[in-house]
């Protein structure tokens, strides 16, 4: 529960104090040059990184891969207990003096793991100095015995100089690596998993040269007990990547014969291919000239963008007993919702013979009805299970929250454990099984682990919680879906196949109240901006994480979950040293947050921000009774005001964040299906007093009104009480719309971009 997080939290603020970036140490040093020994990294042999052919078709882009490799190899050995997949170091040792029987019992008692080595190898033509920039820091994980990391730079002769890591500092913040150096097989960052991450600064290069780098992640799989079958998390891969593509690889190495690998290609993907090398089965993907992603926006990339998914699967016997399709094959074809349907009943009322196929029961200590006890136990000394079912519904989602956060629960398993707390004070409620829409859509659903798994009580949804979501507030990844629907407690009777609540305008909402005003000068003029957002629903979801950031937000936390504080449980001198590194983080938490919020502003508007005064949270919006973000920020803004003689330019109407809507040439036309995620609503309502001695002009000018089937961009300017007002509201009444709707879209876009370039005239009286 609650205390969990807390006491990882007060015990990292025990043991850490605030200081400024760590560099990298000598013996991490010395670790990273033994390892890329090992590794032999950036080695001149690999044929995938010979005879490259030129990017003469990408010359106006910024930069060009030349050529990308990822590697997965499974079945490595480990010196850990269990080191593989029917294999256990400690049994073995031990086998000759228990005639074998140590195997059997360490295998069956003893948490087992199989280690993945994952390769990573690029190498970037940079042709321009954005490209330089972009590439010049450069990141690498050192957090697993045995990771790994090399850089060069190849310049425009051909010489060759290797990357110098001695300088190299540790990443606050491991969520802030880019994708490009983390692997497709490590956890992601949480409570509980604080990978080691390092970040690089490549000096002297230039236009034409070339960055190369290589790194070796190695990521533990664990599960419990020693199954005959084992799915791994599945990879997804876009063809098209953020760069132009001359060549990529993907490569999937088992030194086993009992794994396989299951695989989807979608949109005109390449396929895999088997192959064997060095007595290893190999598949193997490549794909040739590739474009970069496309720069239209609204792209649902892996639904709309050729890509292929894969899963390595682990099966003992030879005729791959699949749990979830029939065969090896059965992956690339489509299923039915009815076909779904059974199959999602299968899995819920048979856990016990799936709970080693995937990654179902990680974080579990117990078994699911073993977890929920424990939980319900808890609930009880609190006197909630005997309040009212409202009561007991939310609660019981609270006592849930901390327990899956810290320890990364599956969907499936928050599902089992909600419905046993549920069924234990004899409340009805059913299971509803999805999938994610930017992920993948049902019928092309290939592996388990693309379900979302979600209950259904009293015409209330609950989904796995995530750091901010309340209770009966959906993620926007399935709004609106197609997904199957069953009693959770009877396996008798025909599940009903339904859309899930389609969110709406009205739900998904931001209003922004802007006061503005003119501060004029004989050597400036300046717009200073009072602004208070507050923002509900999805929207609130888009914005959550950026505005909590350097807050302390959790620490009203017991208010709203369980009623416990984030020292309970500590001593008096733990608690006091852990309040005093907390007050020290929350310093500096007050000097970095005004700098972020500095940089949004002026990213949004296109203006200067002369000064960034203050930012208050107001709200955070984690609260059931209060599930509406607010805060405030007030700053300055230069450049938004132009002087014609006497008169004054306003550009007040690019407070409405129109800019953003500006269309390129190439996107005016399109063949993809307009991705806009959810239906929501902005609403921008701006004051700004008239200067004595000055006449506002052009206000009511300014109004305007467009709507069409996709949503509506309308505009009020009108004086009053000698200030001008502008009430601004923008609507998309949809998540999607087809290709051959893209002009409602490009009308809208067009309306608001056009509106953000008007003025208003204060004139001299």
């Amino acid at each position: 529960m609650i205390p969990i997080v807390y006491s990882l939290l007060a015990f990292s603020l025990i043991t850490t104090s605030v200081t400024a970036q760590q560099r990298i140490t000598d013996k991490a040093l010395d670790a990273l040059e033994k390892n890329n020994k090992e590794a032999k990294l950036l080695e001149d042999t690999d044929d995938d990184f010979k005879g490259l052919a030129n990017a003469t078709s990408w010359q106006e882009e910024s930069a060009v891969i030349l050529a990308q490799k990822t590697s997965f190899s499974f079945d490595k050995k480990s010196l850990s207990v269990g080191g593989r997949i029917g294999r256990n170091l400690l049994g073995l040792l031990y086998a000759p003096f228990t005639l074998g029987t140590s195997i059997v019992l360490a295998n069956t008692i003893n948490e087992t793991s199989i280690l993945v080595q994952e390769t990573e190898r690029r190498k970037i033509l940079l042709q321009d100095k954005f490209a330089v920039e972009n590439y010049s820091i450069l990141y690498f994980r050192l957090s697993a015995e045995g990771d790994a990391f090399t850089a060069r730079v190849i310049k425009k002769d051909g010489t060759q100089t290797t990357v110098d890591l001695t300088d190299a500092v540790r990443v606050e913040n491991p969520s802030s690596v880019p994708a490009l150096f983390t692997s497709y097989t490590d956890s992601r960052p949480s409570y509980s998993y604080r990978p080691t991450f390092y970040k690089v600064a490549v000096p002297d290069m230039e236009e034409g040269d070339i960055i190369e780098y290589e790194y070796v992640n190695f990521n533990t799989q664990k599960y419990s007990q020693n199954p005959d079958y084992k799915e791994f998390q599945p990879v997804y891969y876009l063809c098209n990547r953020s760069l132009p593509v001359v060549k990529q690889v993907l490569e999937v190495v088992t030194e086993d014969d009992r794994y396989y690998v299951s695989y989807k290609s979608q949109k005109g993907a390449p396929d895999f291919i088997q192959t064997t090398a060095k007595g290893n089965k190999v598949y193997r993907w490549t794909d040739n000239n590739r474009d970069a992603l496309t720069r239209g926006r609204f792209v649902n990339r892996l639904l709309q963008l050729p890509s292929v998914k894969f899963q390595v699967v682990y099966a003992r016997n030879n005729s791959k007993n699949l749990v979830w399709f029939k065969d090896n094959e059965d992956p690339k074809s489509n299923i039915t919702l009815e076909q779904l349907s059974e199959k999602a009943k299968t899995f819920w009322f048979n856990p016990g013979k799936l709970r080693t196929t995937g990654e179902y029961t990680d974080g579990l200590k117990a078994n699911f009805e073993e977890t929920a006890k424990g939980i319900y136990k808890g609930m009880k000394k609190k006197g909630i299970t005997n309040t009212t079912d409202d009561e007991y519904v939310r609660k019981a989602y609270y006592s849930i929250r901390a327990q899956t956060l810290y320890n990364n629960w599956s969907d499936f398993a928050f599902a089992k454990i909600y419905s046993a707390l549920l069924a234990k004070n004899d409340i009805a409620h059913e299971i509803i099984v999805t999938t994610a829409n930017n992920e993948t859509t049902i019928e092309a659903a290939s592996f388990a682990q693309e379900l979302k798994w979600l209950i259904r009580c009293k015409n209330k949804y609950y989904a796995n919680p995530d750091e901010h979501r309340n209770p009966e507030e959906l993620p926007s990844e399935v709004c609106g879906n197609p997904s199957v629907r069953f009693n959770a407690l009877k396996e008798e009777g025909k599940p009903t196949i339904e859309p899930l609540p389609q969110s709406d305008t009205l739900a998904n909402t931001l209003i922004a109240n802007i006061k503005v005003s003119l501060n004029h000068t004989e050597t400036s003029d300046l717009l200073n901006v009072d602004k208070t957002v507050e923002a509900q629903g999805l929207v609130k979801d888009d914005l959550t994480d950026e505005i909590l950031a350097y807050t302390p937000f959790m620490e009203t936390d017991f208010r709203n979950y369980d009623g416990t504080g984030m020292w309970e449980g500590m001593n008096s001198q733990q608690e006091a040293k852990a309040i005093s590194n907390f007050n020290e983080q929350k310093k500096e938490w007050r000097e970095e947050k005004p700098k972020m919020m500095k940089a949004m502003a002026e990213d949004y508007y296109d203006f200067a921000v002369t000064d960034y005064a203050s930012f208050k949270l107001m709200q955070d919006g984690r609260s059931f009774k209060k599930n509406v973000l607010k805060y405030n920020e007030i700053y300055t803004l230069d450049d938004a005001v132009n002087t014609v003689g006497d008169d004054l330019l306003l550009s007040i109407p690019n407070l409405a964040g129109g800019s953003q809507g500006k269309l390129k040439k190439e996107e005016l036309t399109r063949t993809l299906p307009v991705y806009l995620e959810y239906a929501r609503a902005y609403n921008y309502n701006i004051t700004c007093p008239i200067p004595a001695g000055y006449t506002a002009r052009g206000v009511e000018s300014l109004s305007r009104e467009v709507r069409n089937e996709a949503g509506s961009f309308t505009v009020k300017g009108r004086i009053d009480n000698n200030n001008v007002i502008i009430e601004v509201r923008k609507t998309f009444n949809k998540s999607e719309v087809s290709a051959q709707q893209w002009p409602l879209i490009t009308e809208l876009l067009k309306a608001a971009y056009g509106f953000s370039k008007a003025k208003i005239l204060f004139s001299k009286s």
